[in-house]
């Protein structure tokens, strides 16, 4: 119950996050072209992104560590994720795919933060935050199929 519960929360979290992040992205572009300042639009959806990122990590955390031997015994024993590629694809590569892009929105942030040009801010979002969508996106692809 618990697991259904948390995962649910997952799903809805990653469906906003994903959202912010194609919002950003869309902003980022069209900031980049038509050389436009750099908006408090244009940050809060970066926060917004990264925000969420953060959360899906916690909740995936949680998930993987904790709830997920309630409902389905220790069936992500590492070794057995070798003969199994859905099994090594939820307990290895999605895991260092969202961390990556996780890591990349926070870099990306940072180097934002620290830029004074709207134009390098737009593009510096563009690179960094699509990058971190592209893996997102890769990621979600991979589970799909």
């Amino acid at each position: 119950m618990l697991y259904t519960i948390v995962f649910k929360i997952h799903i809805y979290i990653s469906t906003i996050t994903l959202l912010s992040g194609i919002i950003t992205l869309v902003l980022s572009i069209e900031g980049w072209t038509k050389k436009r300042d750099y908006t408090r639009l244009d940050k809060w959806t970066s926060v917004i992104f990264n925000i969420g990122l953060y959360l899906q990590l916690i909740l995936g955390f949680i998930i993987y560590f904790t709830l997920r031997t309630t409902l389905e015994g220790d069936m992500w024993h590492v070794p057995d994720t070798e003969n199994d590629a859905s099994l090594r694809f939820w307990a290895i590569e999605h895991i260092a795919l969202m961390i990556f892009a996780l890591f990349l929105t926070q870099l990306g942030r940072v180097f934002i933060k620290r830029t004074t040009q709207p134009i390098r801010k737009f593009k510096a979002s563009v690179f960094y935050y699509g990058t971190a969508l592209l893996l997102i996106l890769f990621s979600l692809s991979i589970a799909l199929f």
